[in-house]
């Protein structure tokens, strides 16, 4: 049996407001009702950016506890909750982790390049990523570039990475002018060896191709990221009304390619057994 796609939501990343979009959720509130679309639209995990009172991304770990345990108790039989430590250019290792050790959350995303910036953090990093691994908190590693993916393999070859518990995010477009992506970005990246060793991955995209670069990566096997984190716009060229657009538009590709799109239960299944392996 054809291996099922998962569709993450990313509804409002960490630097865009209202001023981008009406509809990006800024609030406990608006995430709830933005989440509802999604779901309904065939998203199965939310990548969630908690804002403060200012609309500001946060680390704060007593806000952040709060976004999450609310958004689990009105979602959690329909959806994943991913938190993320995203630095934004604010925050340090440290305070990344201190993040994750105090909220517990079932799935979090990292940006190996943040918190593995080079050789001297190596240790303590290694540490962080087998205590998350020991707690069973299923990690995304967000990689930027084929260094970022080769640092990935080294790390698990050292053993300062463990091999099991765990995806890949592999990011088009974040460093490129424009931060505009294209399907061909995904040749930067050794899909056949990601692919040969069966690890599981997902793609998000920068820009108006959004939808035509997650096409590509789901013909390859890989699971996709939408939504206004990442674009604003739909395959018609225009802004979308909201981030389930965004969503409901992959979900309808991925039927028209006869591609099975995975529940909640399914990546629980799916994550369950990443742990197995």
């Amino acid at each position: 049996m054809q291996k099922g796609r998962t569709i993450i939501v990313a509804p409002n990343g960490a630097r865009r407001g209202k001023e981008d979009h009406q509809q990006l959720p800024m609030t406990i509130d608006e995430m709830a009702v933005c989440l509802t679309q999604c779901h309904q639209a065939g998203a199965a995990m939310a990548h969630m950016h908690v804002r403060d009172g200012q609309g500001k991304h946060s680390l704060d770990v007593g806000l952040n506890k709060e976004w999450l345990v609310e958004t689990r108790a009105r979602f959690d039989s329909d959806m994943v909750i991913q938190l993320t430590t995203e630095a934004v250019g604010l925050y340090q290792p440290e305070e990344q982790m201190a993040l994750v050790r105090g909220t517990e959350p079932e799935a979090v995303s990292l940006a190996l390049r943040e918190l593995r910036p080079n050789a001297a953090f190596e240790k303590e990093a290694s540490r962080f990523f087998y205590e998350l691994n020991e707690r069973r908190i299923y990690v995304q590693y967000i990689l930027y570039d084929a260094a970022d993916l080769s640092l990935y393999f080294q790390m698990v070859n050292d053993k300062t990475l463990p091999n099991t518990g765990h995806h890949l995010l592999l990011v088009l477009g974040k460093y490129k002018k424009d931060m505009l992506s294209a399907p061909t970005d995904l040749l930067e990246f050794d899909i056949k060896r990601i692919t040969s060793g069966e690890i599981s991955w997902a793609t998000c995209a920068f820009g108006e191709y959004e939808h035509q670069c997650l096409t590509a990566a789901m013909s390859l096997g890989g699971d996709v990221r939408v939504g206004f984190e990442n674009n604003l716009m739909n395959l018609m060229g225009q802004c979308a009304d909201n981030n389930a657009e965004l969503v409901q538009q992959i979900a309808l590709m991925s039927q028209n390619m006869g591609l099975y799109i995975n529940s909640a239960e399914d990546l629980r299944k799916n994550i369950f057994r990443s742990f197995e392996s």
